[in-house]
């Protein structure tokens, strides 16, 4: 059926519209050169992961009398350093960890005791526990801290940008790399009206807008998606798959937040788990893998708000704890150990425990966070990012030679 001109302008105008980018990116700068710059991506994985059920602590025998039921049983760890075991179903992350390039950092956490999940999330997207006044996010305080960045430099693999990328520097949240295209009919009609708004309409914003847009979706068009790595048919591995894309296409991505969530295990642990920890591993597996040569210049970090209580509770789980782990995937990476403040475990008799109950945070997230800016990515001094907060490169964990 025929379109009339007035309905063509409006369906290009709707059009727009529905491509409208941030209007930070009117100031975006010319993107660093392409295929040589560090990447740093963020794994959050939302609701408090069971740090001592992820890499147990088999060598400690208080472990096994606090989790008589939920432990990792004894013999099905993956063995790490003779002391810590990787869950079995982080199975397909022991080569990376054997061949160098994984490592973990036990008993880390945050300087708040909080055991609100909201809170914490927080506190350490914004990289500053306690203090509810910051609401800009540390990865875009690092983006503003770095110089010049170009419109694709940070992703968000959702629907909103993650709070850490919240902030003055432009960020894109793209839930499915194919989501960014032009649909509907009369597409070619449509992008030429929207170039000829770009070009000849007198309101500046309106105009760099649209070009914008336009050009957002010739670089997403120019992303070859397809691979022949198997990733998991869930939305962490489809995340992963795209992200892999935009990574390998040298496009300009420097940063990228994304999300896990579903590990806030107070019951039946031993069901839900394996499934979670499962998606995990084959996940970043297949992205590490996928990424080739690329992971030289990649870090990955995994991180979650807090750990679980040391011991189990009725319903065959954990409630909220405080110490975590934290794991560092990358080329770079000084992988193959685990790591711990002074190389010392803080230890699970009740005297040792936060609060009697928790597993202790004896390294900072914050230093480690650090560590990954200043010698992954680049930034001599990351003091900036990390505001009432005095850093010390000697408390970095070590996850660089």
């Amino acid at each position: 059926m025929a379109m009339s001109r007035r309905e063509f302008l409006m369906t290009a105008s709707a059009s727009l519209g529905a491509l409208v980018v941030p209007t930070a990116l009117l100031r975006a700068r010319p993107a660093r050169a392409s295929g040589s710059d560090p990447v740093l991506v963020a794994l959050f994985l939302r609701g408090g992961a069971d740090a001592l059920s992820l890499v147990a602590p088999y060598g400690d025998p208080l472990y096994y009398a606090a989790r008589p039921h939920i432990r990792v049983a004894p013999g099905s760890e993956l063995p790490l350093d003779g002391f810590f075991g990787f869950h079995p179903a982080l199975g397909p992350l022991l080569p990376f960890y054997q061949s160098g390039k994984l490592a973990v950092m036990h008993a880390c956490g945050s300087a708040n005791g909080t055991r609100s999940h909201f809170d914490e999330q927080d506190f350490m997207e914004f990289a500053a526990p306690g203090d509810k006044t910051v609401q800009v996010g540390w990865l875009n305080r690092f983006l503003a801290a770095s110089g010049p960045s170009g419109p694709v430099a940070a992703i968000t693999t959702e629907n909103q940008a993650a709070k850490s990328l919240v902030g003055p520097v432009p960020s894109l949240a793209i839930p499915q790399l194919g989501s960014l295209s032009l649909e509907g009919f009369h597409t070619t009609e449509r992008r030429q009206a929207i170039r000829a708004i770009s070009n000849a309409t007198s309101n500046a914003l309106l105009g760099v807008t649209a070009g914008n847009a336009l050009s957002l979706l010739d670089i997403a068009g120019s992303v070859p998606v397809s691979t022949n790595v198997a990733y998991p048919a869930s939305k962490l591995g489809l995340a992963f798959k795209d992200l892999a894309a935009l990574i390998k296409a040298d496009i300009g991505v420097r940063v990228a937040a994304v999300n896990h969530v579903g590990w806030d295990h107070h019951a039946n642990e031993t069901i839900t788990f394996p499934v979670m920890a499962g998606d995990l591993g084959g996940s970043l597996a297949a992205f590490a893998t996928d990424l080739g040569t690329d992971l030289d210049r990649t870090v990955v970090l995994v991180m979650s708000e807090f750990g679980r209580r040391v011991a189990e509770n009725g319903a065959l789980g954990c409630d909220h704890g405080h110490g975590g782990v934290m794991l560092a995937l990358g080329g770079a990476v000084q992988g193959g150990q685990v790591l711990l403040r002074n190389d010392t475990w803080p230890g699970l008799a009740p005297a040792q425990l936060y609060y009697g109950m928790d597993l202790a945070g004896t390294t900072d997230f914050r230093d480690i966070f650090a560590e990954v800016l200043d010698r992954h990515m680049g930034l001599s001094n990351p003091s900036s990012v990390f505001p009432n907060y005095s850093l010390d490169t000697a408390r970095y964990p070590g996850l660089f030679a």
